[in-house]
C-alpha cells in the first residue's frame, strides 16, 4: 500500500516531467554567475598590471637596450650616466613597480631598477691618462688601470643581470596580459 502511494505521487509531479520548464532558468542563472565570476577575475588580473601597461614595456624596453649598450662597451664612465634620457631610468622603474599589485612583476621591476643603480654605482670616473712614448707606465697609474678594468667588469656583470632581469618582468608581463586579452 505504501508502494502504492509512494507512486501515485511521482507520477502526479515527478520533476524529470518538469525539467523543460526549468532547464532555461537554471541555465540562463548559471551564465550570468558565469559572467559575474569571469568579470571579477578580469578586474584582478588588470589591477595586478596596474595602470598604464605600456608604459612598462616601454621602460622595459629602453631599459634592455642601456644595458646592452653598457655590455656592449664593457663599461661606461659616469658622465654616461648623467645625459638626460638615462638619469631617469632606474627612479622611473621604482615609480611604476610601485603602481603594480603583482608581486612578481613588482620584484622583476625592483631587479631592474636595482641593476640599473648597481651599474651606475660602479661607473669609474672619466680619466685623462698621459703615456708618453719611451716612458714605462707609472705605479700609480697602472694600479688605477686595473682598479677601473675591476670596477668595469663589475658594471657589465650587473649590465648582464640586468638584462636577465628586464627579460624575466616581460615575460610576467606577457603572462598577465595573455589572461586578459587572450593570445596574441
Amino acid at each position: 500500500m505504501l508502494l502504492a502511494v509512494a507512486a501515485k505521487a511521482v507520477a502526479r509531479s515527478s520533476w524529470w516531467d518538469e525539467w523543460g520548464k526549468v532547464l532555461p532558468g537554471w541555465l540562463a542563472f548559471l551564465w550570468v554567475v558565469g559572467t559575474a565570476v569571469r568579470k571579477v577575475w578580469l578586474r584582478q588580473k588588470k589591477k595586478a598590471i596596474g595602470p598604464d601597461d605600456d608604459a612598462v614595456r616601454e621602460a622595459l624596453a629602453t631599459a634592455r637596450s642601456l644595458f646592452n649598450d653598457i655590455v656592449a662597451k664593457r663599461g661606461c664612465i659616469t658622465t654616461w650616466f648623467k645625459d638626460e634620457a638615462r638619469r631617469e631610468t632606474g627612479q622611473r622603474l621604482v615609480d611604476l613597480a610601485a603602481r603594480r599589485d603583482d608581486e612578481e612583476l613588482k620584484t622583476a621591476l625592483t631587479n631592474v631598477a636595482e641593476s640599473w643603480d648597481d651599474c651606475a654605482a660602479n661607473a669609474p670616473p672619466p680619466r685623462v691618462r698621459v703615456s708618453v712614448a719611451g716612458r714605462p707606465e707609472s705605479e700609480a697609474s697602472r694600479r688605477q688601470r686595473l682598479a677601473d678594468q675591476d670596477i668595469r667588469r663589475r658594471q657589465v656583470e650587473s649590465a648582464q643581470e640586468g638584462v636577465h632581469s628586464v627579460e624575466v618582468a616581460l615575460t610576467r608581463l606577457n603572462k598577465l596580459e595573455r589572461h586578459i586579452f587572450g593570445r596574441s
